[in-house]
């Protein structure tokens, strides 16, 4: 079973600004603000909202983790707003401007990278495939993204006799293990096992939006559980430089070297 992958990408140049929207929206909503990553472990909730902020970059504020869809319009109260989310193979992909759901053409169109044009984005949000199509900058969304030697290389694959041989290969492995204790195990690392699957026509979709978009190259990094995980750690070292170091800690904390540049905004309810 696939996690599910959430962002949430605001136009912003304040940070603090949208922090304190994030922690009020939430109190306003019943939840209760906490720490997990202090010294005393906290409440345990029903229902939580978890969250990690990065600086603003480029116009855009990230936002890792989901949040409560009630806080969509009022931190889109006076901007516009992004989410994304994959859910297995499923994309949830929204805009809300001025503190309204809205569509998505109008409402991302002003942001779009300046080679691109409205039916550019269309194109995106129809997105099926992750195979490059042809070498055209509007052909699909992995080309742009490549490095210009790959892109050469690129332009000399039949990509319609990849994608078929992937698809035999890739049918010929579940076959073979059919029926056995091996099937999901296969099922697994066809699929990318517990990581969402980007492979898929949701995975493509918003892979495809946000090369149109001016959104930072780095939207889909960190994964929330490798931000998480590596902020503890890096907070301890933090209090405490000479906290002992487990197996395993230093790997963790390089996974995510910047942790602690982003803002935790952890919230429970009943």
């Amino acid at each position: 079973m696939s996690k599910t992958w959430n962002s949430l990408y605001l136009r912003s140049e304040n940070t603090d600004r949208v922090i304190d929207t994030l922690r009020r929206s939430l109190t306003d909503l019943g939840y209760t603000l906490y720490n997990p990553f202090g010294l005393i472990p906290g409440k345990a909730y029903a229902r939580s909202v978890r969250l990690f902020v990065a600086p603003t970059r480029d116009g855009w504020v990230k936002i890792i983790g989901a949040p409560d869809e009630a806080q969509f319009p009022p931190l889109s109260a006076d901007t516009s707003l992004l989410y994304t989310a994959l859910d297995g193979t499923r994309a949830d992909i929204r805009a809300y401007v001025n503190g309204s759901s809205v569509d998505l053409i109008p409402a991302l169109t002003p942001f779009l990278r300046p080679s691109r044009t409205a039916d550019d984005l269309q194109r995106a949000l129809e997105a099926t495939s992750n195979f490059i199509q042809d070498d055209s900058p509007s052909a699909g969304l992995p080309f742009d993204a490549l490095p210009d030697n790959v892109k050469v290389m690129a332009g000399n694959v039949n990509t319609g006799q990849a994608q078929k041989m992937f698809a035999r290969l890739s049918g010929d492995l579940m076959k073979k293990v059919a029926g056995g204790d091996q099937a999901d195990a296969a099922r697994a690392l066809v699929s990318g096992g517990d990581a969402p699957d980007w492979n898929s026509s949701g995975g493509a979709r918003i892979q495809a939006l946000m090369t149109v978009l001016t959104v930072p190259p780095d939207w889909r990094e960190p994964d929330f559980d490798q931000l998480r995980d590596s902020y503890q750690l890096h907070e301890r070292r933090r209090r405490n430089p000479n906290a002992r170091v487990y197996p395993g800690d230093d790997a963790v904390m390089n996974a995510v070297p910047d942790a602690l540049i982003y803002t935790p905004i952890y919230g429970g309810a009943n």
